[in-house]
Parts: C-alpha cells; structure tokens; sequence
C-alpha cells in the first residue's frame, strides 16, 4: 500500500469533517447570498490626506532629522568642504542639495508613504468589511458543523462502547 493512501485511511475523519465544514460554510455563504440578494465589493478609502504646501517647515525638519542626519553622520559635508575650497561655492551647493532633498521629500517619500499608508489601511477596512460581511454565515456554518460533530462523536462513542462491551463479553 503507498504512503498516501496509508495517510488517507487513518486520517479519513479528519478529511471528512473537514470537507464537510467546508460544504456547509460555502452553502451558508451563497444562502446568505441569496436572501440578502447583496454583493461584496472592495471599496479604496483615503482616510490620510497628503500634505499641502504649505508645510514646508515639516519637510525641512523631516530632511534635517533624516537625510540631513544621515549625510552629518557619514561627513559628506566635511567632504564636500575639503573638496571644494571657495566657501561661497561650498555654501550654493549645500543649499542645492538642502533643496533637492526637501523636493525629493515633498514630491516622492510623503506622498508614496501616505499612499502606502492609505493603501494598509484600506487593506484592512476591507478585510474587516469582509469579515463583518461572512460572520452570519460563518455563524450558522459553526452551529451546524458543531451539532453534527456532537451528533457524530457521540454516534461513534456509543458504537466504540457496544463493540468494547462485545470484547469484554468474549473475553469472559
């Protein structure tokens, strides 16, 4: 006999409830369907607002504390001083790349990571929609595998307890 079909037999109960709650919970979803006579629709929320312009003090602290930090920490500016000799020419170019990078925080990074953001939060609004959209009939699905599980458990107690009882009576 091959491995598979050993696993199949001595895990058949498990197989089969397990169907069975799956027959039943997709036939509760499409009789909740039905009488409902509903659609589940994915919806896009945009609870975050990006920034308008006028925050510009935000994204020169939001550079300063990253990208400006960053820059100070591997001494790109002690470079770029030892590198360019005139202090006039030093100061133009660090105030360009100052610029640059609050344009790049302003026009890429806020507004991908509060896409991003809308885009999780939406995410999970749906899930929770969806949720709150199968409950009843994950509800009813539970009940009644549960009832048959009982039923079945105990059908199968009283008939392992009359062939225990048939054992016992032949050994006596």
């Amino acid at each position: 006999m091959s491995w598979y079909k050993k696993v199949l037999k001595e895990n058949k109960k498990d197989i089969v409830s397990s169907a069975a709650f799956a027959v039943v919970f997709a036939l509760a979803i499409l009789l909740w369907h039905f009488a409902l006579s509903k659609s589940f629709q994915w919806e896009t929320i945009n609870p975050i607002e990006a920034p308008s312009i006028f925050s510009r003090a935000l994204y020169s602290a939001l550079v300063f504390v990253t990208f400006g930090a960053f820059l100070y920490w591997v001494r790109f500016y002690q470079f770029l001083y030892h590198l360019i000799s005139d202090r006039q020419l030093y100061r133009g170019i660090k105030g360009l790349i100052w610029g640059s990078l609050i344009l790049i925080m302003y026009f890429w990074i806020v507004p991908t990571i509060v896409e991003l953001l809308n885009a999780i939060i939406s995410f999970f609004y749906n899930i929770l929609n969806l949720v709150l959209y199968l409950f009843p009939p994950l509800g009813a699905s539970f009940i009644v595998f549960s009832i048959g599980y009982i039923i079945l458990k105990k059908y199968y107690a009283i008939k392992k307890g009359a062939w225990h009882e048939e054992k016992h009576k032949e050994n006596q």
